[in-house]
């Protein structure tokens, strides 16, 4: 800003204002202490952008079965929130089935290195999990037109709206049997944690009347790294019930450490009088008291994911390739080789590397029948 007003908070403020009306290749903004826009900067030494890491396919050691999809054969619907959008598949991945079906999917990537190991964990479990019926199921792996590496995946979508944003529907005690069945799947026979167990990350499939629980981007082997046992799904099964029944989040709204079970089971659960349930309030308390006494007094626990059954494991991300990188010690600059996991994209230019594009236009830009694909490309009608 003119004045060099060093305010993080403004200038995000300043920068929304401006964003969708700058061309692609604006690095930098001056505005004035009134927020009117003075000048653009182009000079791509401003370019501060990061590129991260994106690992090639083959370090998935993917089940068999699971097959990929280029970025660019997919097409934008909607942006659902950042780094996850609403897309269908342009083309099919089977060579013997010429007809697409319109079905629409979540895709889910990352274009900061923050989000690799949450992209990668989440695409990994999802993958290897058995066919359930009260789980979302997986589709595809989502790889670049480039160079044919991991950027991402997508998962089926279900319309009808979570739990969270539908609350026209009469909730149905099997509903909840349901919940509690794959939630026990998950924990006893698999090792895994949903650890976000909540409206939002449930949706009932209209086509088999069914619940489906969604979103593993919080879930983990139990036991290991990013397990937290104040993440655990007794808990969150209760909570859930206790907010659809009350429409009450405050008591989620504390810290998962101290969202109390045994304070809200002995709370008495008054429904909401815009609630609609199949069953009374007691069916629904009973049905979890018995499931929490099963799970909780009863020993029936896994500490630790390889105890489980049919446990699922998976690999780390892979190390990138060690590349050239200048530091800085007390005594002078030194080049090293080190592992890279994010480049800054202007120096990748310079060096000839592959840098993959993630600028789309603005949302509120389009006009009614444009059609876009994830590449950021337009769709040419023929």
């Amino acid at each position: 800003m003119e004045g060099e007003v060093d305010v993080q908070d403004v200038a995000i403020e300043q920068l929304r204002k401006h964003i969708d009306y700058l061309p692609p290749d604006v690095f930098r903004i001056c505005v004035s202490k009134e927020g009117k826009l003075l000048w653009t900067f182009a000079d791509p030494v401003y370019d501060s952008t990061r590129c991260p890491y994106y690992p090639p396919v083959s370090a998935t050691q993917h089940p068999e079965g699971i097959q990929t999809v280029l970025r660019s054969d997919l097409e934008e619907l909607d942006r659902i929130v950042p780094l996850v959008d609403l897309v269908r598949c342009l083309r099919s991945t089977e060579p013997q089935k010429k007809i697409l079906t319109p079905s629409k999917l979540v895709f889910k990537y990352y274009t900061i290195t923050e989000r690799l190991y949450s992209v990668w964990d989440e695409m990994n479990l999802w993958m290897r999990l058995p066919k359930h019926p009260n789980i979302v199921p997986f589709d595809k792996i989502v790889v670049d037109e480039l160079e044919h590496r991991c950027i991402g995946f997508t998962s089926v979508f279900i319309p009808g709206g979570t739990l969270e944003h539908n609350t026209t529907r009469v909730f149905k005690l099997k509903w909840l049997l349901q919940l509690i069945d794959v939630i026990d799947e998950l924990n006893l026979n698999l090792g895994i944690a949903h650890q976000d167990v909540a409206p939002r990350n449930i949706v009932i499939d209209e086509t088999t009347d069914s619940l489906r629980i969604l979103d593993f981007n919080f879930s983990s082997r139990i036991g290991h790294r990013g397990y937290s046992h104040a993440r655990n799904d007794i808990k969150g099964v209760i909570f859930t019930m206790y907010e659809i029944i009350t429409r009450d989040d405050k008591p989620r709204s504390l810290r998962h450490e101290y969202q109390n079970v045994e304070a809200i089971e002995k709370m008495v659960w008054i429904k909401h009088p815009h609630v609609q349930l199949d069953h009374p309030v007691a069916d629904f308390r009973e049905t979890l008291r018995q499931w929490f006494h099963r799970r909780c007094l009863t020993g029936n626990q896994i500490s630790f994911y390889t105890y489980a059954p049919q446990f699922i494991d998976w690999p780390d991300p892979p190390q990138p390739p060690s590349s050239e990188v200048v530091v800085r010690y007390a005594n002078g600059p030194v080049t090293e080789l080190r592992s890279v996991w994010d480049e800054g994209r202007t120096t990748m230019q310079k060096q000839g590397k592959t840098v993959l594009n993630w600028q789309r236009p603005p949302q509120c830009r389009l006009e009614p029948g444009d059609r876009l694909l994830e590449t950021g490309e337009f769709i040419q009608y023929v």
